[in-house]
Order: C-alpha cells, then structure tokens, then sequence
C-alpha cells in the first residue's frame, strides 16, 4: 500500500500529537503520583507533630506527679533515723545519753555494729485456708466465702508486697538502774524515733534485788529511786543491770528530681 503526499502529512501530524499526549501524560501521571505519596507523608508528619504536641502539653502535669511523688518519698524519709547521725556514734551516745540522765540510769557501755543492707519485714497472719472445703459446702449463697477474701484481704496484700531495703544498725547497751527507771529509760528509746526498734532486753536480775531480799529474810521497799538494805554483811539494791540491743533503720535520702527543660 503506498502513500501519497496527503496521507504522508496526515499521519506525521497524528505521530506528532500521539508523541505530544504520551510526552504530556507520562509526567502528569509521576506528578500525581508523587502528590498522593507527598499527601500521605504531611498525613503523617502531622500526626507525629499532634503526638509531640500532646506530650509536650502533658510535661507539666508529669513535673508536677514527679515533684509530688518526690516529695512523699521525702516526708517518709524523715520517719528514718538519717544516715549521718548513725556514722556519728557520738551523737547519737549523747541522745541516749541524755535520755539516761532524765530517766535516772547509768550507761555502763555503749557498742555501735556495723551496719548492713536488710529488707524490711510485714508483720501478717497465716492466710492458708484449712476449711476451705468444709466452707464451700455450707457456702449456699456465695457470701461465706466473700466474707473469708475479705477478712485476709490485708494480710494477703502484705504476704504478697515486695520487700524493700533499708540500712539497718544494731547499737548495745549495759545500763543499770531501778525497775521504775529502766522501763522509763526503754520508753524514751521507743519514742527516740519512729525507726528505732527495741530488738532484746535482758536483765541480770529481773526481780530487782526482791528475790535475793526474800531469801535473806529481809524487806525490799519498792522505790522509784535507788536504796539499799542490809542482809547480814550484804547489801541489796533495788537495782539491775540490763542489756538492751537495738535497730536504727536508715534511708539514702532522694536527690530532688530536675525536672526543668533544657
């Protein structure tokens, strides 16, 4: 089939605009295309800059939790006895000291242990059910069963809490001094802090001299202050020497948080 001069041109123009749409849609179609992927990425950098937005809104709500929670750590600190004045041995031999002199006994010797990382023990009853089958049978309505959780629940939540470390100091003292005196003197300890605990006390004569008088024949008056009676060539007192072993429980203080923006 041959062409003539007309149909040459009438088919260079067709070629020419076929050559113009393809040249045209080709990048239209790559500017739609990178328009969509464009749209999705600013979809997507927009939700990370709502999510930075709504944490950076939230900072002063997490400062302010993070400066309370601080600041409960810090009252429960005071309830400790602080670290530096148990290094200290002789402040804290004036204390006791001082509570000797007010309580009118001698401090025979003092001894400070070393101290060491312990974990702090809850004091809870045996929670094992022995009559859980003997319940269940009378437990018709479902009540009797509630009511034994119930009762446990305390115990329960303590027999299951983790125990945390303290710093724990033994400290022993020799004192003597009357009955009325020493249990003022064990008192005042009591009262020295909140973290003090009174772990023995032994008594080389737990009567007071009342025993000894009575197997001499001899009457031993009751008395606050310190007297004396005469058994023959002995003499009795009303006092005893007593050793008392205690627990300082210490904490490291918290550093306070810095919770500014840098």
């Amino acid at each position: 089939m041959k062409f003539n001069y007309r149909d040459k041109i009438i088919a260079g123009i067709l070629l020419a605009i076929v050559i113009l749409l393809v040249g045209f849609c080709v990048p239209v179609k790559n500017m739609a295309k990178k328009n969509k992927t464009d749209k999705a990425t600013l979809a997507q950098r927009q939700a990370t800059k709502e999510e930075y937005e709504t944490k950076i809104n939230a900072i002063p709500g997490i400062q302010e939790s993070i400066r309370s929670t601080y600041n409960e750590a810090k009252d429960i600190t005071k309830l400790f006895v602080p670290m530096d004045d148990v290094k200290n041995q002789v402040m804290l031999d004036k204390y006791l000291q001082k509570y000797a002199d007010d309580c009118k006994v001698r401090i025979l010797s003092l001894d400070l242990g070393a101290s060491t990382v312990s974990p702090i023990d809850y004091y809870y009853g045996s929670i094992e059910d022995k009559f859980g089958a003997v319940r269940a049978e009378a437990d018709i309505n479902g009540t009797l069963q509630s009511d034994f959780y119930s009762s446990i629940s305390d115990d329960l939540a303590l027999s299951q809490r983790a125990k945390e470390q303290v710093v724990s100091t033994q400290y022993g003292l020799n004192i003597e001094g009357t009955k009325k005196n020493v249990w003022k003197y064990l008192e005042a300890i009591k009262k020295m802090d909140n973290s003090v605990i009174i772990d023995s006390v032994n008594f080389a004569d737990f009567t007071f001299g009342k025993e000894n008088a009575k197997q001499k024949g001899v009457e031993l008056p009751d008395s606050e202050e310190e007297i004396s009676v005469q058994a023959g060539n002995d003499t009795i007192k009303n006092t005893s020497t007593a050793q008392i072993v205690i627990s300082l429980y210490s904490v490291i203080e918290m550093e306070e948080p810095d919770v500014q923006l840098k």
